[in-house]
């Protein structure tokens, strides 16, 4: 079973969303909340079984390449940021 972690558009920016639960906290760019959803999942010691996505402007949800340290994303389908 995959596990997601999704970043997502917001009336007030963008949050992030592991296993279905929003970050308590809002971001005003969607690399701040990618950041802060990358930096949450080290801290759980939880990346290994991640895929994280993006939402597209159609709603569907799209894998993102992470290229980071020690973070392994699922395969890119072309634009990978908003």
């Amino acid at each position: 079973m995959e596990k997601y972690c999704d970043i997502i558009p917001h009336a007030t920016g963008w949050v992030y969303l592991i296993d279905g639960v929003q970050s308590a906290c809002h971001y005003h760019t969607y690399d701040l909340a990618m950041d802060a959803a990358k930096a949450h999942l080290a801290r759980s010691g939880s990346t290994r079984d991640k895929v994280f996505r993006r939402q597209a402007l159609n709603g569907e949800m799209l894998p993102v390449q992470i290229l980071a340290q020690g973070m392994t994303g699922s395969s890119s389908t072309g634009s990978a940021r908003h």
